[in-house]
């Protein structure tokens, strides 16, 4: 059974949460659990200190305006950035300073532990930094070869 709950927007834009017998919730986030393999399962309406509210198994049994708030919010608030090109990955101290190329612009970020970056099981990996921001990576062969080759030598 889905709990009942209505998002809308206050008058400073921030999203809000009511739901039945409860304060309403001010300026919630909305994340995904699994964004690329399950990206309409799993989604979570958190407090803005990051506590779930309430967790939507299947965003196709939501009503059709709630589901266009969610997914608007979706599109605008939550990115994953995809690298399309490594320049440069400094390693030292125990962490990684990586400088890339992604669909959005240039960035610079730190990496703390070989386990941030995970392989997919479809070939593409994810990059999490020191600051809990995630990247998407192609699959080794989409990226030119000095990319490559600086990936390779991370894993």
């Amino acid at each position: 059974m889905i709990e009942q709950f209505e998002l809308y927007e206050d008058e400073l834009g921030n999203l809000c949460l009511r739901r039945q017998g409860q304060d309403d919730a001010k300026d919630v986030r909305i994340r995904r659990a699994f964004p690329w393999s399950c990206p309409t399962r799993f989604v979570s309406i958190r407090s803005a200190e990051g506590k779930e509210l309430v967790l939507i198994d299947d965003l196709e049994q939501i009503d059709p305006a709630q589901r266009a708030i969610i997914e608007r919010w979706l599109a605008e608030y939550s990115f994953v950035p995809k690298i399309t090109r490594i320049e440069q990955v400094d390693v030292r101290f125990g962490h990684q300073q990586w400088r890339v190329q992604t669909d959005r612009g240039p960035a610079q970020f730190r990496v703390q532990e070989r386990e941030d970056i995970r392989f997919m099981p479809d070939g593409r990996f994810s990059v999490k930094d020191a600051d809990g921001n995630v990247y998407e990576l192609p699959r080794l062969e989409a990226l030119d070869e000095s990319s490559r080759r600086k990936l390779e030598a991370l894993l």
